[in-house]
């Protein structure tokens, strides 16, 4: 992690975007990592759903799945900046 926040994301990047997304980045996941995307790009739930075409319910189950997968709460702020971190250093 020191080397990507040094400058050298090319240093494990991938390694720390697998280890914080974990099975995020499989391929039958890939829905979850799509819901996670949109509700930190979007910022909430409700826009988010909107953005994805969801009802807002189903995004919320998806981020508790995304919990649930990753240990992480997409809900608070520090953890959400890590998998906001680790999905934009992924390849």
């Amino acid at each position: 992690m020191l080397a990507l926040l040094a400058g050298h994301p090319a240093v494990g990047a991938d390694h720390i975007a697998r280890l914080v997304l974990g099975p995020l980045t499989d391929p039958g996941q890939r829905h979850l990592l799509e819901a996670l995307s949109a509700y930190i790009d979007a910022g909430s739930a409700t826009a988010a759903a909107r953005a994805l075409h969801l009802h807002p319910q189903s995004l919320r189950y998806r981020l508790r799945r995304v919990q649930v997968l990753t240990a992480r709460d997409p809900r608070d702020p520090w953890q959400r900046l890590t998998l906001d971190i680790a999905r934009t250093i992924r390849p």
